[in-house]
This record gives C-alpha cells, structure tokens and sequence, in this order.
C-alpha cells in the first residue's frame, strides 16, 4: 500500500494505492456504495462500509472520491476542493 499527497492549484488530494487484484472496470462505480461486497471478497471479514463512508466523507466537505485502475490494485484518490485564492 501507499499513499501521498498531491496538490493542483485548485485541488489537494489524498492518494492511496495497492497492488492487489484490484477491481474490474465495470465494478468501479458500485463499489463506493454502502454494503457493497463483491463476490471475490465474500469470504472475509468486513461489511462493505468503508468505501462509502469515505465517499460520504468527501462529499460533506465538498469533494469527491475517485476510486481507478492501479494496474495491478485500486487507487483510490480524495480529491478536495482547496479555495480560491485572493488576487
């Protein structure tokens, strides 16, 4: 796993990455919904709950999470809207 940051002039994003088996494509935006658990990770322990509360997150402080394709792993990036600057 790892993790950075990284900011743009109008954004600062909080990135973290594995390289696990990652997630098919077509996966991607389901994946972020509460108690979503996909049929490979059944197995496990857990609830489908932590993608979704840092959606929810993210959109309470008016950004969003973007979830893509490490090749191989998920990167999952927090991008939050930084303010505008004084000119």
């Amino acid at each position: 796993v790892t993790m950075g940051l990284q900011r743009t002039e109008s954004f600062a994003e909080i990135i973290v990455a594995d390289s696990g088996r990652g997630v098919p494509r077509t996966e991607l935006g389901r994946i972020a919904q509460r108690f979503v658990t996909l049929d490979g990770a059944r197995g496990g322990a857990g609830s489908g709950l932590g993608l979704a509360i840092a959606s929810a997150a993210a959109k309470l402080h008016g950004g969003e999470l973007v979830l893509q394709d490490n090749q191989p792993g998920l990167r999952a990036v927090l991008r939050l809207s930084l303010p505008a600057r004084a000119a």
